[in-house]
């Protein structure tokens, strides 16, 4: 080191001392002052050497160091993985069922035949060693001149006649990379084809080149990849045919095959031919160079008229179209995701790149010209025996009628005869890890090609309720399954929502009850208490999952029963509704479960990322609930048609406006089942379904869950449901007002709360009782309940139907709304039942005494068909106070302003504009009592902390 010290210093001091020419400038001024300019020049090249020299050491490090950090990145395969795709290389990708059962190969985009070694003549292997890599035979597969050449030309945008790769390089670019020209690709490149020279000799690596190469077009506007399909497409020849002109021309396209093709996209020969022809003089000139051929063959090959040999044109066959709702999917999202691998590989990032539409474009055109051009293996979680049954029982099923009529169609400028089908979308995802492991994207893929299951986004319905009020709601301790919500005539600003059919039911209703018959206004009344909480985030809540839904969205009311901006779909709504049979986490719904490049080595794994959404407990207390809208609520048509134990089958029905959407979500502990219906209304149409498609819906539904638990009942996995966590509280509290028995102050009264009681899930204690014991509900409706439990004549209770024709926000609300006139639509029997009865019977049973009976009337005006109050002498009652009888001015009070009693949030929408219409069940007799409902949703509840 020291040595090494003293040469650097001599080095940058040598030449004479100042001194010295000090003392010879007695003799010559001008020669000291050119003396000093001749030592400094001298010792700043030096030092500028030095540095050079220190830089270029720097470089080759960091370069080093790039390099190997590739590398390490990008493992290179193993010896059999590498001979694997050089010798045994598939032209396209191949897609998996669950259990690496063949879904199809895919076609290649390219006529391809191998040559054998024996069929490799020597002026085939000359004329292209010649023009693409001289030094093949000499070379370790990385030739430093020819990559120093390709820098060059990058940096200076010089084109030159060969590129910087060897042969060997070439090879693993078309086998086992990319084209993108990138530095990252390039370096891999390099490590590859340095491998592949130190295990395979020079004759397999020219003999898979020769395979693998591209050769433009065949004679029948086919792309072409080899040299032997190259020679019978253009020449019409085996390779051993080919004279030394035929042999210089094919060797020469590899370089450009798009540009140097004698073949147009129809087959027919090109008009001008120059730029291949030259490329073949310019191969013939490299073989003449080599030695390879003489000068006088070299003369007459450049001579020979070429174009007299190629073929004629001739009409391809026609192939059949790979399609169908399955191969379609897998192939889609494996090019995108193929498309990301690409851009990792390039050292940038996705979310980047997916800002700049026309790149990620790029990236996505060169995977899916991957896909038909290199054997990739795209393994799904589909499970064939399940995905089969579905097909077949989805095909086999009634949905409704056809709708035709005569549309002008703008993509043609004609006018054309349409039919629209009822069609289905349907899936099954497993609850803990999200696989997709069935689906169904439509009836008939000949009409529709449209995937309902993924691609199609609907108003949800009312099957959005689970998961953005009652669900919520739960979680934040604003009710138990009991709590008591109003579902009252309530205008919300310009937005007044009705249950089914522009009715109202009049009373506080249970939460239970409200979402096993899904109410609508029970649901608003408790969303508008939801989103009016700063300290509960629902977008938050909705995000984790997977539902993006807008600011302006969550601020529309309407959102409760299913109004959102763009719908989801199929796959979104199961997999949301799946959590509450997975402790409240919610898995990424997923069908690609890994892709292998050509040599077998794994470029993408799904990766699981649950996230958390609900507690154990309120997922606890959703199943309880929820099972009772299969057991007596809107979806209990099923328990007649289901072919296993539904004891702990969930589930949630939907429907939109006019019956333009029809939804089932069906889940046991094990899976989940969604099931849609609809039109595809092209053209602008409006289709609507019939009024009894959630029966059709249903049926199907059940079909489907029969067909796959006939197929394999493990997955349903109907004996694991949880127990009840300690978390959950277990209490008896009063059926009408869902709080503990005690005394209350009302409008200047004590009143002693009691009467029937029922089981109460939360994850709170029972709350005490109080005067304003539910979510929702004005002055106005709190009267007319204390009133009715009193004993007198009033319509609480009564079913109203909604007959305002216009919305001003001056009108009365009572006005809008009348006690319906007893009668039954057709509509409400297809919906409720045969035997529903939309009138309930006035209370005749009036009292005259001042005391408030509030313990009486326990069997609720809804409870029976009469709807009668029922009071039995031998019904114990009890109270503590005496008060007025309310005047008739009192009975009479103006409506309170809902915007101060319910925290409204005013939204737009009228009631024929108004989000989904609402569900009612659709029992064969009458209405379950509340308590009946109540005591259902936890019978077999442990006992409370």
């Amino acid at each position: 080191m020291k040595n090494l010290k003293e040469k650097i210093r001599k080095f940058l001091t040598a030449g004479p001392e100042v001194k010295t020419l000090q003392s010879e400038s007695d003799e010559s001024q001008w020669k000291f002052y050119s003396g000093i300019v001749y030592l400094t020049f001298r010792r700043v090249f030096h030092y500028f050497i030095l540095i050079a020299f220190f830089g270029l050491f720097l470089l080759i490090g960091f370069g080093g160091g790039y390099a190997l950090g590739i590398v390490r990145n990008q493992p290179i395969p193993t010896i059999s993985e590498l001979n694997h795709q050089i010798n045994h290389a598939q032209n396209s990708a191949t897609l998996y069922y669950a259990g690496n059962k063949e879904i199809a190969t895919v076609r290649p985009d390219t006529v391809t035949k191998k040559a054998s070694e024996s069929e490799l003549t020597p002026l085939v292997k000359n004329a292209v060693t010649a023009t693409e890599d001289e030094n093949f035979y000499i070379h370790k597969g990385v030739l430093p001149k020819s990559l120093v050449r390709a820098v060059l030309s990058e940096l200076t945008g010089v084109g030159v006649q060969t590129g910087g790769s060897t042969l060997t390089q070439q090879l693993v670019k078309m086998q086992f990379l990319t084209s993108q020209t990138t530095w990252r690709r390039k370096v891999t490149e390099m490590f590859y084809a340095h491998k592949i020279e130190k295990h395979f000799s020079k004759e397999d690596i020219l003999r898979a080149y020769l395979t693998a190469a591209p050769y433009g077009k065949n004679n029948r506007g086919e792309n072409i990849v080899g040299i032997k399909t190259a020679a019978e497409g253009i020449f019409g020849k085996s390779i051993s045919e080919l004279n030394l002109p035929q042999a210089a021309f094919i060797a020469g396209l590899p370089q450009s095959p798009s540009v140097y093709t004698p073949y147009r996209l129809n087959g027919k020969v090109k008009s001008d031919l120059d730029l291949a022809m030259r490329r073949k003089d310019i191969v013939l000139f490299r073989m003449y160079r080599n030695g390879d051929i003489s000068k006088k063959a070299y003369l007459a090959a450049k001579k020979y008229d070429l174009r007299a040999d190629f073929l004629a044109p001739e009409k391809a066959p026609k192939q059949k179209k790979q399609s169908g709702y399955l191969y379609n999917l897998v192939m889609n999202k494996s090019a995108s995701l193929l498309a990301e691998n690409l851009i990792e590989q390039d050292g940038l990032k996705v979310s980047d790149v997916k800002q700049d539409t026309n790149r990620y474009n790029q990236y996505l055109t060169s995977a899916t010209e991957l896909l038909h051009q290199k054997g990739y293996h795209i393994k799904t979680t589909i499970r064939k025996p399940l995905y089969q049954t579905m097909q077949q029982v989805v095909k086999q099923n009634k949905y409704g009628q056809d709708r035709t009529s005569r549309d002008f169609d703008s993509s043609t400028n004609k006018w054309v005869n349409t039919t629209e089908h009822v069609e289905n979308g349907s899936v099954v995802i497993d609850n803990a890890t999200g696989k997709v492991l069935a689906f169904s994207g439509g009836v008939d893929f000949k009409n529709s090609q449209i995937n309902h299951a993924f691609d199609t986004y609907r108003s949800p319905g009312s099957s959005i309720k689970p998961y953005l009020v009652y669900g919520p709601a739960i979680e934040h301790k604003l009710i138990s399954s009991q709590t008591a919500i109003a579902d009252f005539p309530t205008r919300f600003g310009n937005y007044i929502p009705t249950d089914y059919n522009s009715t109202v039911e009049n009373i506080f209703i249970s939460a239970q009850e409200a979402l096993s018959k899904s109410y609508n206004l029970p649901a608003v009344n408790l969303y508008s208490k939801l989103v009016n909480d700063k300290n509960i985030n629902l977008r938050q809540d909705m995000k984790k999952l997977g539902l993006n839904l807008s600011k302006s969205e969550f601020e529309n009311l309407g959102l409760a029963l299913g109004g959102t901006d763009y719908g989801f779909s199929v796959a979104d709504n199961a997999s949301a509704f799946s959590n509450f049979y997975n402790n409240g986490k919610r898995a990424d719904p997923y069908y690609i479960e890994e892709i292998q490049d050509p040599s077998g080595r794994v470029i993408y794994k799904h990766k699981q990322n649950p996230q958390k959404v609900f507690s154990t407990g309120t997922s606890y207390i959703m199943q309880k609930m929820l099972h009772q809208v299969v057991t007596k609520g809107t979806a209990s048509s099923l328990t007649g048609t289901l072919k296993f134990d539904y004891k702990n089958l969930i589930g949630k029905t939907g429907t939109s406006n006019d019956y333009r959407d029809i939804w089932f979500n069906g889940s046991t502990p094990g899976i989940t089942i969604s099931s849609w219906m609809g039109y595809d209304n092209f053209y602008g149409h409006s289709y609507n379904l019939d009024s009894n498609s959630s029966e059709t819906n249903l049926n199907l539904w059940a079909n489907i869950a029969n067909a796959l638990y006939k197929e394999d009942p493990s997955i349903f996995k109907l004996n694991d449901a949880p127990s009840r966590p300690s978390s959950v509280y277990k209490n008896r509290v009063l059926t009408r007002t869902g709080t503990l028995p005690g005394t209350v102050s009302y409008d200047g009264d004590n009143i002693n709360l009691s009467g029937k009681k029922t089981t109460a899930l939360s994850l709170s204690p029972a709350p005490n009782a109080t005067a304003r014991f539910g979510i929702g509900g004005s002055t106005k409706d709190y009267n007319l309940f204390y009133d009715y439990l009193e004993g007198k004549n009033n319509d609480y209770g009564k079913v109203l139907i909604y007959t305002g024709k216009t919305i001003s926000k001056k009108k009365n609300i009572n006005s809008l709304f009348a006690v319906a006139d007893g009668s039954t639509s057709e509509n409400a029997k297809n919906y409720y039942g045969k035997n529903h009865e939309v009138y309930r019977e006035s209370n005749n049973n009036s009292s005259s005494s001042t005391n408030r009976n509030v313990g009486a009337n326990d069997e609720q005006a809804r409870s029976t068909g009469q709807g009668g109050n029922n009071n039995s002498s031998s019904t114990t009652r009890s109270t503590t106070s005496t008060r007025e009888s309310p005047s008739s001015s009192q009975n009479n009070k103006s409506e309170s302003s809902n915007a101060n009693e319910a925290n409204e949030v005013n939204s737009n929408i009228s009631p024929s504009e108004s989000a989904p219409t609402s569900e009612s069940a659709p029992t064969s007799g009458s209405a379950s009592t509340e308590a009946t409902a109540g005591d259902a949703a936890a019978d077999n509840a442990p006992t409370a902390p």
